[in-house]
């Protein structure tokens, strides 16, 4: 028996994404001490479920970072968010993990620049993100692991039509999923109520 089916070849996950105000850009050895800072702030890190942070990674630790996860790459999975300005400023990170579920990433999102928290930055870059992978048509769906007691993380995903696919075992985290359609819907219901 034969298989008539054509099987495409995944898209790559987009590499370059703007917005009004950001560029997701991939990472770069440049931006070495702008995630050295943030990774070893616990009040960055900690929202995200890294407990205290990362803390303590020094010059060493970056380098076999940046081997293991930038070096080589021809596609990027970990991108800097960078105001768009003449400087292109990183203000912070946004990581694709390859997801074993057919047509779905799951992402994380840091925003490392804390004067810059609560001015719609994240739910910014990740609508615009969003946005570019489903046009890409690499993946249907976007997986976000949120630890619950980040209200502000949930309320955003929550916002842009995230829904609650599941609590993990231990009750720390949600891992909520956004498809294409919840994004759709989401912006029709905000395009009636204005």
């Amino acid at each position: 028996m034969t298989n008539d089916r054509q099987h495409s070849a995944p898209q790559p996950i987009p590499q370059h994404v703007t917005s009004e105000r950001l560029v997701i850009r991939p990472t770069t050895r440049a931006d070495a001490p702008y995630l050295r800072q943030w990774w070893n702030n616990p009040a960055i890190m900690g929202p995200s479920g890294s407990g205290d942070g990362m803390q303590n990674y020094d010059e060493t630790d970056m380098d076999n970072w940046f081997c293991r996860h930038v070096d080589g790459r021809t596609e990027a999975r970990h991108f800097v968010i960078c105001l768009r300005d003449a400087d292109e400023t990183p203000i912070g990170e946004f990581y694709i993990a390859c997801d074993d579920r057919p047509g779905c990433v799951t992402f994380s999102i840091a925003i490392g620049e804390t004067t810059l928290w609560g001015q719609g930055f994240a739910t910014e870059a990740v609508l615009a993100y969003a946005d570019a992978v489903f046009k890409s048509g690499c993946c249907g769906a976007l997986r976000l692991d949120v630890p619950v007691s980040n209200e502000r993380a949930l309320h955003m995903a929550q916002s842009l039509g995230f829904q609650v696919e599941h609590v993990w075992a231990n009750g720390l985290k949600r891992t909520m999923i956004l498809t294409r359609d919840a994004l759709e819907l989401r912006r029709a219901s905000l395009h009636e109520r204005s």
